[in-house]
């Protein structure tokens, strides 16, 4: 499972369409708290047996709640990473994993006019100004906003559109 990589092409091509009510999350705490919902039915014993879970992120908030709701079972899975990002992450990670969990490193291939705007949005995406670790070395934002539930953002809403 995958979260986030396509997002602002699904956000603008809905827009282009003219779709009505997104069929993606606007907002970003949006997508996160859907992903965690996803992770915790795909470590469920409704799916054991028939799906092996493997979690594409380098959100840290992300990979410790998956790393917690996998805790209360021996259940296997894995993590995948893009080759060049979420290192130091993900050796933590790992240390504190259930045994036999892995984290798969992938490089994507393809054409040069295709290869490259990806590569660009992942760039672009994790060095954002908004992603954690940007956030984690700022020293005007507090360590409690940092370690705060992902589903906190989405609570603060009274009305909460995709």
């Amino acid at each position: 499972m995958v979260k986030g990589a396509y997002w602002d092409t699904e956000v603008k091509e809905s827009q282009q369409l003219g779709v009505d009510g997104y069929p993606v999350f606007t907002r970003k705490a949006g997508t996160d708290v859907a992903y965690l919902a996803c992770a915790q039915f795909l470590l469920s014993n409704d799916t054991r047996g028939c799906i092996f879970p493997q979690f594409a992120t380098h959100n840290a908030h992300t990979v410790t709640t998956i790393l917690e709701l996998a805790n209360h079972d021996s259940r296997p899975f894995e993590f995948q990473r893009l080759h060049g990002m979420g290192e130091a992450l993900y050796d933590a990670a790992l240390e504190r994993a259930p045994k036999g969990t892995y984290c798969r490193i992938y490089a994507p291939v393809g054409a040069h006019k295709d290869l490259l705007p990806y590569l660009v949005r992942r760039l672009l995406e994790n060095g954002a100004n908004s992603s954690f670790v940007h956030q984690l070395v700022d020293p005007d934002v507090p360590v409690e906003w940092l370690c705060q539930h992902q589903s906190k953002p989405c609570a603060s809403r009274s009305i909460w559109p995709t």
